[in-house]
């Protein structure tokens, strides 16, 4: 999806995306840091919703992964954050949503993938990971190298074209149909698919790295 560029900075174009994406996590920074500066040891009000989020998180990865899965969860969880708000950026006023870009999905994928082969080169040990590559039989190396890059490629178009597709349906209905029509199918696509596509990445995160540690 093109966006159009807002500023430079030394030369390089920052675009709506980018800024964005910026916006997002700065919100989210700063978020963190007023939600935990004064917690108690009784939860209440606010930090208690933030405390069930969390529980339900952390007991959602344990189920999948078991106890290895654990360390995961700060990750599992910023990372869900991350894409919960960006899917659901455009549905404010002139919002942008970076994983309607095919930059951004991308990036998370590789991301993915950074931290489930880096957590498997940590447990196993770099020759056993090179190892895996060529087991059962060293013929089969291209193969499996294809085999992980096709991974990170599915885990980003996946997102992108839900979120891409979902945008180019609501411009053409608004071509014909410019109120009520647009503004439930709004809700759909900006509510209701960015919340499946949100926990849909992160599931399909869980496993690849669930893959790597067995």
């Amino acid at each position: 999806m093109e966006t159009k560029v807002l500023f430079d900075i030394l030369g390089i174009p920052v675009t709506e995306n980018v800024a964005w994406t910026w916006g997002i996590m700065a919100f989210l920074t700063a978020a963190s840091f007023l939600l935990t500066r004064n917690l108690k040891r009784i939860p209440t009000g606010f930090q208690h919703a933030v405390e069930l989020a969390v529980d339900g998180i952390e007991g959602f990865v344990v189920r999948i992964m078991g106890e290895k899965g654990r360390p995961f969860v700060p990750f599992i969880f910023t990372l869900a954050l991350f894409i919960l708000f960006a899917n659901l950026a455009s549905l404010l006023p002139g919002g942008v949503s970076p994983t309607a870009s095919l930059s951004t999905t991308a990036a998370l994928a590789v991301l993915v993938f950074i931290v489930s082969h880096g957590a498997e080169i940590k447990q196993k040990g770099l020759l056993a990971y090179l190892k895996g590559y060529v087991s059962p039989y060293a013929v089969l190396l291209p193969l499996n190298i294809i085999g992980e890059i096709a991974k990170v490629m599915s885990h980003a178009f996946r997102l992108f074209g839900n979120l891409y597709g979902g945008g180019i349906i609501l411009s053409i209905v608004y071509m014909f149909i410019p109120y009520i029509i647009p503004g439930i199918l709004n809700t759909w696509f900006g509510v209701f698919q960015g919340v499946i596509q949100t926990a849909v990445f992160v599931m399909l995160a869980i496993v690849y790295i669930q893959v790597r540690l067995e």
